[in-house]
C-alpha cells in the first residue's frame, strides 16, 4: 500500500518543471543576491562615474525595465514551483490517508484478537 514517494511526484514532473525548479532554487540564493549586487553596483558606477554620459543614465530606465522583467519572470517560475508543491503534498496527503487507514485496519484485528483472548481465557 505505501508507496515511495519522491517516485510518484517525478512521473509527474517533466523538464520543463525540473527547470523551472532549478531557476526558482538559484534566484532565492544568496549567490543570486550577490551576483544582483555586483551587476548593480556596477551598472550605476558605470553610467555616473566613468562614463559622464552613460549607457543608462540616471534614473536607470533600462536598468529598471531588466529588473521589472526579470521579477515578472521569477515570480512565475515561483507560482510555477508553489504549484508542483501543492502537487507533492496532495501525494503526501493521500499516502497520509492510506497509511491511516491501514493502521486502523490492523489497530481493529489487533482489538478483535484480543477480545478473542479473554474470551478463550475467561479474563474479562
Amino acid at each position: 500500500m505505501a508507496r515511495h514517494l519522491k517516485e510518484e511526484f517525478e512521473k509527474i514532473q517533466n523538464m520543463q518543471d525540473k527547470a523551472a525548479d532549478k531557476i526558482t532554487a538559484f534566484s532565492g540564493s544568496m549567490a543570486f543576491v550577490y551576483i544582483h549586487a555586483v551587476i548593480f553596483t556596477f551598472w550605476i558606477v558605470w553610467n555616473i562615474w566613468i562614463d559622464k554620459k552613460g549607457f543608462d543614465p540616471f534614473p536607470f530606465g533600462l536598468l529598471t525595465l531588466i529588473v521589472s522583467l526579470e521579477a515578472i519572470f521569477l515570480s512565475t517560475f515561483v507560482m510555477l514551483s508553489q504549484n508542483r508543491q501543492s502537487k507533492q503534498a496532495d501525494l503526501r496527503s493521500e499516502l497520509d490517508y492510506e497509511v491511516n487507514v491501514k493502521t486502523e485496519q490492523e489497530v481493529a484485528e489487533i482489538k478483535q484478537m484480543l477480545a478473542d483472548l479473554k474470551k478463550v481465557h475467561n479474563l474479562e
